[in-house]
């Protein structure tokens, strides 16, 4: 229970984030951030270690480049809960320190794929800020 309130708080900063950087999921109110990230935090608590031993055999054939799941997390989501959805990704041109980056486009499935990535790393990134260090003697 302790752990799906951590991830549920998690992904809270993680959904609102990723918003911020790509502005394609339906956000509206805090019940609807709050209701999205505690479905992922299930799905990644209870059904992700589940879907990794299914997809171990599919893995070793890939060499691991069907990782995947957290974008299924996503689509599971969207399916439970009706408020929340995930639009396409559409980004001007910009340029970043004399670099030009170009227009992105993402549609469909890449767009589930490139916001649960986004998602993942930032999750990634908050635990690595709130890991453990341990005490010295």
């Amino acid at each position: 229970m302790k752990k799906i309130l951590r991830f549920t708080l998690l992904l809270t900063f993680a959904l609102i984030t990723t918003n911020y950087i790509w502005g394609n999921m339906s956000l509206n109110n805090p019940s609807t951030i709050i209701k999205t990230a505690l479905i992922l935090a299930v799905f990644e608590v209870i059904l992700k270690p589940i879907i990794k031993i299914i997809t171990i055999p599919i893995n070793l054939l890939t060499l691991g480049l069907f990782r995947i799941i957290n974008t299924l997390g996503l689509y599971l989501a969207v399916f439970l809960f009706e408020a929340f959805t995930v639009n396409n990704i559409n980004s001007p041109a910009t340029k970043i320190l004399g670099f030009t980056v170009p227009q992105l486009q993402f549609q469909n499935f890449w767009a589930y794929l490139v916001t649960s990535f986004t998602i993942s790393f930032i999750l990634y990134f908050f635990n690595l800020i709130l890991k453990k260090k341990p005490k010295k003697i």
